[in-house]
């Protein structure tokens, strides 16, 4: 019984980190439209407002993806490692995308040097999305190995 718990937690976590994480990147991307709109010139004059437009698209579609992916594993539960599988590809990408980002110039965006809190804090819940798809998967296979004599 205590291994189901720790699962339906876990299974609610993950959850939990995906709709987050979804909402800090819509909440990225409404910044991204407010600086392309006006400001953005006079921060960042070495970025192009196509950047900007890219850049706002981008983080409102991993936000918007975030979301669903998030609602699948709870309404999925252990019955599917697909959720799992693609939060872990997903926001190992962004890791990825986002050290790619601060170390390499990047067409239409340039080479970010900015450090934020969000940022710090969108690597950090993807890391905890990461950690908990794992366990998750490992812990469906485990139960499905046990089950099969």
């Amino acid at each position: 019984m205590k291994n189901k718990k720790t699962m339906q937690l876990a299974i609610v976590s993950v959850a939990f980190l995906m709709v987050i994480t979804g909402a800090v990147y819509l909440v990225v991307a409404t910044e991204e439209i407010a600086e392309a709109n006006g400001v953005y010139e006079e921060q960042n004059p070495n970025e192009s407002i196509e950047g900007a437009l890219i850049e706002t698209v981008f983080f409102a579609t991993v936000g918007g993806a975030y979301i669903p992916v998030g609602l699948w594993a709870i309404s999925s539960r252990d019955s599917s490692k697909t959720p799992y599988f693609l939060a872990i590809i997903g926001s190992g990408a962004l890791l990825i995308l986002y050290i790619l980002s601060r170390t390499v110039n990047m067409p239409l965006v340039g080479q970010q040097n900015d450090v934020g809190f969000i940022d710090i804090l969108s690597k950090v819940l993807q890391g905890g999305i990461i950690a908990v798809s794992a366990y998750i998967i490992i812990s469906i296979r485990r139960e499905k190995k046990a089950s099969y004599p």
